[in-house]
């Protein structure tokens, strides 16, 4: 998903009587508003709780165990597909993707897979917060991290075992579908599309940075709001 690009400066700063000023003095020329990251070592934080809070991770829940998927892979040619591999494809065209997603992919072959959210690993199921299989979205103290998900349903035809995680579900599938590829690693990110409410799919992506996202893309949007609502609750608690 593309994003606009927005040229930034990163500024040596020092914290002095109660206010961040340049390293080389001064205070920093910007706009009224400017919002900004500081870089600090977790040593440097005077409040210990607070520097927990920032350490701290949780997850939001997103989606339920049997929620579709569909990955991106680029065939060439189905070479080396068996006819009930072959039946998997869903051609990009038939596809009701979000616009502008096709534009930075290659022009041949884009086809789509479908896959499941499957039921928690092992270990998973050891965690009460991950216990019941989904996906998740990882949040390190105020920031959201990662995606998380338990097992992936594949095809029969793929693999008799489900992937343990995306990464690994997408490592399968690229060596099934896309035997050309010298590596068959990926960004899940880009390469995992879900459904949104608005009847379009999205990668992932749109997921993990769920701030970029409008009204009419519900689970995204709602995603972000319990994002904030939980950050809320940390600067109060």
């Amino acid at each position: 998903m593309k994003k606009p690009y927005l040229k930034k400066l990163r500024l040596p700063m020092r914290f002095i009587d109660g206010r961040w000023e340049l390293e080389f003095g001064g205070q920093v020329p910007v706009e009224h508003g400017t919002t900004a990251e500081i870089l600090v070592e977790v040593s440097a934080i005077t409040e210990k709780k607070f520097a927990e809070k920032l350490l701290a991770q949780s997850a939001i829940p997103i989606f339920q165990p049997g929620v579709t998927l569909r990955a991106y892979v680029a065939p060439k040619e189905c070479e080396g597909l068996n006819e009930d591999q072959k039946k998997l494809l869903i051609p990009a065209s038939d596809m009701k993707l979000a616009s502008g997603l096709l534009d930075s992919w290659s022009s041949g072959g884009v086809s789509f897979i479908d896959v499941q959210i499957g039921k928690a690993t092992e270990k998973q199921a050891e965690s009460l917060e991950f216990r019941n299989g989904g996906l998740w979205l990882i949040v390190e103290g105020f920031n959201p991290s990662d995606l998380r998900s338990s097992t992936i349903d594949l095809p029969p035809c793929v693999s008799d075992e489900p992937a343990i995680s995306l990464n690994h579900a997408f490592t399968i599938l690229s060596e099934v579908f896309e035997t050309w590829r010298k590596s068959h690693t990926g960004n899940v990110y880009q390469r995992f599309f879900y459904e949104e409410t608005d009847g379009l799919w999205y990668p992932l992506e749109l997921l993990r940075d769920a701030k970029l996202a409008q009204k009419e893309q519900e689970v995204a949007f709602e995603l972000w709001k319990e994002f904030l609502d939980r950050m809320a609750s940390l600067k109060t608690s």
